[in-house]
């Protein structure tokens, strides 16, 4: 819970950006069955931690349904590109509440809203819904005792709450913001208060109206993929593992199914399972490497060998060793986050690499495990199948390493990894893993553009618009859908409205068959020229001479031009592409 200073600041914070002579772009209306006058500078200052800032409108008192309903509200002629719905089950139950429900109340209510979202989908083809469950603060009567007693009602609000969580599978557009959830820690009676209510129909008080904000905030940042971060490195000896390895030897660590050792164990589960949403587990110690590495051979250990995609375990600082880790990833040190339980170990890197996320992990280990697992650094709605395979993905791009550096020219190297490209258009299918790309790459990303999944299905639609994945596999492993292209072809002018690639793929010549292709397809089409632009960044450097290194000439204002009747890349004969799709 929010003491009343942090409450305090919140909402001043969010009236400065309300009031702000330079609103953000992008609109968030919000619609409630019930009064959320309280909740704009909350949910202005939420937004804008979270890094989506967005502009707010809220729609009158209880006018979710007619705004939904009538398609000349202002709704609709605002277009907004977020749209936020948050029904109270005690307005959506009522006739439960004053006595006079039926039954089946609760299936009807879920039927309407699913119709509403529906509407809004159909309506706003370029919107993102978020659904909030707000959870009931009390059954319509709590003198019945048993929870399946039918007048009691608590069955209906169980029902409805479920059908409002299965919204999100209606469409990859909608957002579960499920703040009943999140309350629960926090406990209902400290997020309400009944004065609010009957003077003002407000069933939330600043706090429940901060909490709203928070969660309504962090799922729109993970739908657009801001904020998250790829690596977790972790250090070992009272951190891993109860104990220092050096002095007890890899079978004296504490880990085990009993006390303290167990809070060690869930906390490497806790890694675990952040392991197979896709986050990169790498280990950060000051430690003998023999001993260290020797300890994950314990019957105990729930973390392994195989999670782990890199090493530094030595007796240099970690600061060094983390911006080693990075350059191994070829990630940024602004994608990790680094625990370790020595208060200066923390301190150190938090003043040599300022760019890292340094939580302060709690002293005790049996906080731990829930500490992680809560963290908001790695928050996703949903994991794809590329972010299932992407340990592996990594692990097979340090054996890639390894064959470079033991072939005899780069040509050779190339030609010993035996790549295989495919280039296809984007599916239904392939839409999130489309989108999950425009949100997380940064590097070699020439305009970083973030495309939701909604403006991705109204490209598909679009003729002129070609939306098209690259996928790649070497004798190392498939690395799966690594790159997206989206080419505008209008006229005698084919623009590269969006080019980008993972990382993992750099310094193989990936890019270059992949240009290759596009610019055939372009002329295939009937371009005569293919324009890309380059928009600068702090992450997107390495690009900056992309187009410039192909033949392009300038063309003005960051746009670069190549003459597709003079000149024509060329892909890499040492790599095989793929166009199984291609008409």
């Amino acid at each position: 819970m929010l003491e009343p200073a942090e409450l305090s600041a919140r909402r001043r914070r969010g009236g400065e950006l309300l009031r702000s002579a330079d609103p953000p772009a992008g609109d968030l209306a919000v619609l409630s069955t019930f009064n959320l006058d309280l909740l704009p500078p909350f949910l202005a200052e939420a937004l804008d931690r979270h890094g989506v800032a967005r502009r707010l409108w809220l729609a009158g008192f209880d006018q979710l349904a007619p705004a939904i309903a009538n398609p000349a509200s202002e709704l609709y002629a605002r277009a907004p590109g977020d749209v936020l719905l948050v029904p109270a089950p005690e307005d959506l139950l009522a006739p439960l509440y004053d006595g006079t429900g039926a039954p089946g109340l609760a299936q009807e209510r879920v039927a309407e809203l699913r119709a509403q979202v529906e509407t809004l989908l159909e309506r706003l083809p370029g919107a993102t819904i978020q659904v909030a469950v707000m959870g009931a603060e009390h059954a319509p009567a709590e003198h019945l005792l048993a929870p399946s007693a039918p007048g009691r009602g608590q069955a209906a609000l169980a029902v409805l709450d479920a059908g409002l969580r299965a919204l999100d599978a209606l469409d990859p557009r909608v957002v579960v913001a499920d703040f009943d959830w999140t309350a629960r820690s926090a406990g209902r009676a400290a997020l309400q208060d009944p004065r609010l209510w009957y003077l003002g129909r407000m069933r939330l008080n600043h706090a429940g109206h901060a909490l709203l904000a928070d969660v309504v905030a962090g799922g729109l940042a993970a739908q657009h993929g801001v904020g998250r971060r790829k690596v977790l490195a972790v250090d070992l000896d009272d951190t891993l593992w109860g104990g220092v390895v050096g002095e007890v030897g890899p079978a004296g660590i504490g880990i085990g199914e009993e006390g303290v050792a167990l809070a060690f164990q869930d906390f490497q589960r806790a890694l675990v399972r952040l392991h197979d949403s896709g986050v990169l587990i790498v280990l950060c110690s000051k430690n003998d490497p023999e001993y260290a590495l020797a300890a994950f051979d314990h019957s105990a250990m729930v973390l392994r060998r195989e999670h782990l995609v890199a090493t530094r375990v030595n007796w240099r600082d970690k600061a060094t060793n983390l911006r080693e880790l990075a350059d191994e990833l070829d990630l940024a040190l602004d994608s990790f986050v680094f625990l370790d339980d020595s208060p200066r170990e923390r301190e150190w890197v938090r003043q040599a690499l300022p760019m890292v996320c340094v939580p302060e992990l709690p002293a005790d280990p049996t906080d731990r495990p829930g500490f992680v697992s809560r963290a908001p650094w790695f928050r996703t709605l949903h994991v794809t199948e590329a972010d299932r395979t992407r340990g592996a993905s990594y692990q097979a791009q340090g054996e890639r390493r390894r064959a470079q550096a033991s072939a005899g020219s780069f040509e050779a190297y190339l030609a010993s990894l035996e790549q295989r490209l495919t280039i296809e258009p984007v599916t239904e299918a392939t839409v999130p893993r489309a989108a999950q790309l425009c949100q997380r790459t940064n590097q070699f990303n020439l305009t970083t553009r973030r495309h939701t999944h909604a403006e991705l299905e109204q490209m598909l639609a679009d003729r002129a618009t070609e939306v098209v994945t690259l996928s790649v596999a070497d004798r190392f492993g498939d690395s799966g859908i690594t790159g997206l292209a989206i080419t505008v072809c209008e006229g005698p002018e084919a623009e590269l409205e969006t080019l980008l690639l993972s990382c993992r793929l750099l310094g193989r010549r990936v890019e270059d068959a992949f240009l290759a292709v596009l610019a055939r397809r372009a002329r295939d089409r009937g371009a005569r020229t293919l324009v890309g632009r380059y928009e600068p960044t702090e992450r997107n450097r390495q690009v900056a001479d992309f187009y410039a290194e192909r033949g392009f000439a300038p063309a003005g204002e960051r746009r670069w031009r190549l003459d597709l009747e003079a000149a024509m890349p060329e892909a890499p004969p040492q790599l095989t592409v793929e166009e199984p799709a291609h008409a």
